[in-house]
């Protein structure tokens, strides 16, 4: 799995990204033996996580997944984006 650091909303939160990378496969015309190739496909980044820091009502740190809250095509983008 790897770490993307990541800055959400207005109030620039800094958040760690858990994902996984593909980097897709290029298309096949044919196959060693002549037959139809395989239409390859492009790289893509699954978020497992988005993790944020934030203070619980006794002011200790703690860690939360807001991967509901956040743009995870947004955040898939930019991801893609580093790997170019």
């Amino acid at each position: 799995m790897n770490e993307f650091e990541y800055t959400w909303g207005e109030y620039d939160v800094e958040c760690t990204v858990d994902y996984t990378y593909d980097p897709g496969e290029p298309d096949q015309w044919y196959d060693q033996n002549g037959d139809p190739g395989t239409p390859g496909y492009g790289p893509c980044a699954e978020i497992n996580a988005v993790w944020a820091i934030f203070k619980d009502r006794l002011g200790k740190d703690i860690s939360v997944d807001i991967i509901d809250l956040v743009d995870t095509d947004e955040i898939e983008a930019e991801i893609l984006e580093s790997y170019e």
